[in-house]
């Protein structure tokens, strides 16, 4: 059993976790893509403050009320799944060597530590503070390839201190099970500690470089769980009677009776003595001792089989199709090679998913890389590999969502315009839909070229091609785009109602704010006086000393200060730091004077309700278009209204961020939709926000959409089931009083609509009418369970929430993730761009 579990807790060091599936993989989840791993920012080895200057864009750290340093996230929102590390520090070989900043290493069922005391040997992980409730834990520990992690396990939002805590990955780990055996406290990293003593330490032959995890094996994905239930067999020596190298036990698996199934194979039950199946949710593999969700079908086997045991799946299909065209029984003999093109498969993976241009399998360092790996594979050149394996990829992706978007019902559209060149501009274009399940999609169509200064002809003519070559002309009602009047009228001339891209929107109302002279005027001081303290005739160590943080946040301001999406999260932190700021400068003289800082405290004031706005914007992986006009009506009738009490500077910055945002919304057709769309969303039913004239005529509006969509054949049925109806028995005519009351009843025909019309004002009523949902509700949610209450609403629901806030994801828009994205599409080569563009953006139907 001891081999087993260590057998069985190596193959977890191998193993991810995807939060949102809550289910195990191997480099990339099926349905989410590949775990984001965030970089430490870049620091020579030994620094002084290493520690400190290691932590990484977006997060900050600063004193805790309780004592101590901790980290809090500076970023609109910091999303589940995202992983930080490895934690970084020194090999501890003794248990009395460990600190409150070690974390224990299993290696092939020995452990040592990894210890983070000293600040110029280690990064800003030991700073994160240990969780002590469990509903404020937000990231857990996990060991992966020999090193410790933290991951994200439920999302951040801005401000917000990112606290630890051990789960069960790590508990399993150190040989613990949570709830039997093993009970904790959160926040008792002592307790930790003093099970660190128990354990049986080695003396690593080679300890981990601290800066570099290792790559043991390549990834491979599964739904999966260790188990440590089956002795582990010995590679090379297969059990009698098999020819597969199945696990030492596995005989006394139990079969399902009625399978037929070849995937069965190598999938049993756990059973008692007579042979009874004790669990049916539970299937393990017989190659590998791992535990699968069992549904009734063969799904999971064929998708483990495929991404954890190839080779078996490859000789197992293979030789059954032989033996089938033979008409003999299939015969295995010894393991096959990997299938041909699979390596270069992998390579053009590699370049569809961090959106790389092809020729970079032309580098020097990549040949070199993959002569590592593989020697004896050669990688295609870039011309062979565009025209061959991604061609194949993209025709395929292409002709798949080309025939589910022709048979969308409703859809929008995102117009994204981007510079690729000083001479070259591109127009992508995204559907956007909600499917039957009530999750909102968004697809890739296409990425055209278009003139560097785009006319609303041009935009109308690029749009009507991409239009027509997709078949969205019609079922597309609105369009989200950037500002400018030009994309606007270009949406218009097509019929489609054009809305603004809301992040574009709060951008242009926060530089309105810190256009201000004085604004300005304060920045460019501060901006000086950060250079001169960071350079080497105004260092000051005994200053770093005192305020450790201070040389941190000057450094975040000349890197981050010129961004409007971060300036906000950057000066609260300098302004904390003011005292010891005020008296700096050259000569001895202060750089900033009293009425900067007065500058500068009413500008972080202005900006807080916006930067808040684009906080809540990101804290959800889609930003449907109900939550724009509570935000708006929040900002313009409430936090940028200027008052008697604001001094000069912050009553002008109000007033041109509100009129800003103002004159983008200002459109009735916009505010139709947007009206509309809070309508359907339930935590906005009410619409309190409204002018009692403005909610008559939405729900006026409301009614009319609801009972049209009703009357439309392609959406009638569309995301709900099926339901057989008995015949009717049709009434018998009876001529006499047809012809007396005919004209008067309109019996025929009219039945239908005035059904469908009634039904909309019924269910308008009782959905107006019933209790807002909590403001952290998700609609589409929401309308995935009550569906069925409202049928005809539901279906407005599908149309209206489907539609985005922002024209492009509002992570781009909202942190450093759309410049990252945005120098990635530079570097593609132009006769590229639409083709790795539309894969990059359709990845999660490639896998």
């Amino acid at each position: 059993m001891q081999v087993a579990e260590d057998a069985c807790t190596h193959l977890e060091d191998e193993l991810l976790f995807c939060e949102d599936c809550r289910l195990y993989f191997r480099d990339s989840c099926p349905h989410h893509g590949p775990p984001t791993f965030v970089a430490d920012s870049p620091v020579p080895e030994r620094a002084p403050s290493r520690a400190l200057l290691s932590l990484p864009e977006g997060l900050l750290v600063k004193e805790r009320s309780q004592g101590g340093f901790g980290v809090w996230n500076a970023l609109p929102a910091l999303p589940r799944g995202c992983i930080f590390g490895p934690y970084e520090g020194e090999v501890v070989r003794e248990h009395g060597d460990c600190t409150r900043y070690s974390w224990a290493v299993r290696d092939n069922g020995s452990y040592f530590f990894v210890d983070a005391s000293d600040e110029s040997k280690s990064n800003w992980m030991r700073y994160v503070a240990c969780a002590s409730t469990e509903d404020e834990q937000n990231l857990t520990v996990f060991q992966y390839r020999g090193y410790i992690y933290y991951r994200v396990c439920q999302t951040v939002p801005a401000d917000t201190e990112l606290l630890v805590w051990i789960g069960e990955e790590y508990a399993r780990t150190l040989g613990l099970r949570l709830g039997e055996h093993f009970k904790y406290e959160f926040g008792e990293k002592e307790l930790l500690m003093k099970l660190f003593q128990e354990l049986h330490l080695k003396t690593p032959l080679s300890p981990p470089a601290p800066h570099a995890p290792s790559s043991r094996t390549q990834y491979l994905c599964g739904d999966a769980t260790a188990s440590s239930l089956l002795p582990l067999h010995k590679p090379g020596l297969p059990p009698a009677g098999s020819a597969f190298p199945l696990l030492e036990g596995t005989q006394n698996l139990v079969g399902l009776g009625r399978a037929q199934s070849r995937y069965w194979t190598f999938f049993g039950f756990q059973g008692d003595a007579c042979g009874r199946i004790l669990d049916k949710s539970k299937i393990i593999c017989k190659l590998c001792g791992v535990r699968l969700s069992y549904s009734g079908n063969t799904t999971n086997l064929r998708q483990h089989l495929i991404y954890k045991h190839r080779c078996e799946y490859n000789q197992l299909v293979g030789a059954q199709s032989a033996a089938l065209d033979k008409g003999g029984a299939a015969e295995f003999g010894a393991a096959r090679p990997p299938a041909p093109g699979r390596t270069t498969r992998a390579v053009a993976d590699f370049i569809v998913l961090d959106l790389m241009p092809v020729e970079v399998v032309e580098g020097e360092g990549f040949g070199q890389m993959l002569g590592v790996l593989d020697p004896s594979y050669k990688p295609p050149d870039a011309t062979s590999l565009a025209h061959t394996v991604l061609k194949d990829m993209y025709t395929q992706a292409k002709g798949k969502i080309w025939g589910l978007v022709r048979a969308l019902p409703q859809c929008s559209l995102s117009v994204d315009l981007w510079r690729h060149s000083g001479t070259l501009t591109y127009l992508t274009l995204t559907v956007h839909y909600v499917d039957d399940c009530f999750e909102a999609r968004a697809r890739v169509l296409s990425s055209r070229p278009v003139p560097e200064e785009p006319s609303a002809d041009s935009l109308a003519e690029a749009l009507a091609e991409a239009a027509k070559e997709w078949g969205v002309r019609e079922s597309a009602s609105y369009t989200v785009g950037r500002l400018s009047p030009a994309a606007q009228q270009a949406a218009t001339a097509l019929g489609w109602t054009a809305l603004p891209c809301v992040g574009e929107a709060l951008r242009v109302a926060m530089e309105a704010a810190l256009g201000q002279p004085a604004t300005q005027g304060a920045l460019e001081r501060l901006r000086r006086l950060a250079s001169w303290a960071l350079a080497g005739a105004g260092r000051s160590e005994k200053l770093w000393a005192q305020e450790p943080l201070l040389q941190a946040h000057l450094g975040r301001f000349l890197r981050d200060g010129g961004k409007w999406h971060s300036i906000y999260m950057v000066l609260q932190g300098l302004l904390d730091h003011s005292e010891p700021l005020a008296g700096l400068g050259p000569n001895g003289e202060a750089t900033l004077r009293p009425q900067d800082w007065a500058a500068l405290r009413d500008t972080v004031k202005v900006l807080k309700p916006m930067a808040i706005a684009t906080s809540t914007f990101t804290k959800e992986p889609f930003s449907s278009l109900s939550l724009v006009k509570p935000v708006l009506t929040s900002l313009l009738y409430k936090h940028l209204v200027p008052s008697e009490w604001d001094s000069a500077l912050a009553h002008d910055a109000k007033a041109a961020a509100q009129k800003e945002l103002s004159q983008h919304f200002s459109n009735p057709d916009v505010n139709q939709a947007l009206n509309l769309a809070c309508a359907l969303d339930p935590r906005f039913r009410g619409l309190d926000f409204l002018s009692h004239s403005d909610r008559v005529e939405t729900l006026h509006l409301l009614k009319t959409e609801a009972s049209r969509l009703a009357e439309t054949p392609a959406s009638l049925t569309s995301g709900l089931p099926d339901v057989a109806s008995p015949p009717t028995k049709q009434p018998k005519q009876d001529a006499g009083i047809e012809f007396l009351l005919g004209d008067l009843c309109s019996v025929r025909g009219a039945s239908g609509i005035c059904s469908a019309h009634q039904q909309a004002e019924q269910e308008t009523a009782s959905f107006q009418t019933s209790k807002a949902s909590a403001l952290g509700q998700e609609p589409l949610q929401w309308w995935k369970t009550h569906h069925t209450q409202y049928p005809l609403l539901a279906r407005a629901a599908r149309k209206l929430l489907g539609v985005p806030a922002t024209s492009v994801p509002a992570a781009w828009l909202f942190s450093g993730a759309g410049d990252a994205i945005q120098a990635k599409r530079q570097a593609l080569t132009p006769e590229h761009v639409d083709m790795l563009v539309f894969l990059h953006g359709n990845r999660a139907m490639l896998y």
